[in-house]
């Protein structure tokens, strides 16, 4: 019993000297100034003020648009091959690719874009469904595609690809 306690000693001081050595702790102590009502608003304004320019609108928006663009593309595109009775190929083609730029840089984006602001991922989640809705209208039922059609689905697009990003502006500009 006692050799496990000197065991578990020993170990936890080479812990402790590796990751937080003595002097890092006593400077540390040192630097903590004594904690007043002034101090701690000054400290939660400065906390306010660093979290407000951080967390801003992401960019992973920017990465939506992309994904409406593709989807405007492909609606535009195969209505455009119905009336014409040509190859839906190049619409397939030209949407899918604005996807994949879409879904590539939202990937990135996220990664490396600053801390969002709470209530993000609500924000996002419903725009995606929005755009998977459309997106499976365009994808299911082309065939039956005229031109109005796909210029309101491309419409649609559009008016999606601006309400998400204004929403997000409007609720990180919100205090």
């Amino acid at each position: 019993m006692l050799g496990a306690y000197l065991f578990a000693v020993a170990t936890n001081k080479l812990i402790c000297r590796k990751y937080l050595p003595e002097w890092k702790v006593v400077s540390i102590v040192r630097a903590m100034e004594p904690h007043t009502p002034d101090n701690a608003r000054i400290l939660l304004d400065y906390a306010n003020t660093t979290t407000r320019h951080a967390a801003g609108v992401s960019l992973a928006w920017l990465c939506y648009i992309a994904l409406c663009a593709g989807g405007a593309i492909a609606a535009i595109g195969l209505a455009y091959a119905n009336v014409t009775d040509s190859t839906p190929a190049p619409a397939w083609i030209a949407g899918s690719l604005w996807v994949g730029i879409g879904v590539a840089f939202t990937a990135g984006a996220t990664a490396l874009s600053p801390p969002t602001r709470r209530g993000f991922n609500t924000r996002w989640t419903v725009m995606i469904g929005v755009w998977v809705v459309l997106w499976a209208v365009v994808s299911f039922l082309n065939s039956s595609f005229t031109l109005g059609h796909g210029i309101a689905l491309a419409a649609g697009f559009m008016a999606v690809a601006v309400l998400g990003p204004i929403w997000d502006i409007v609720a990180v500009n919100k205090k």
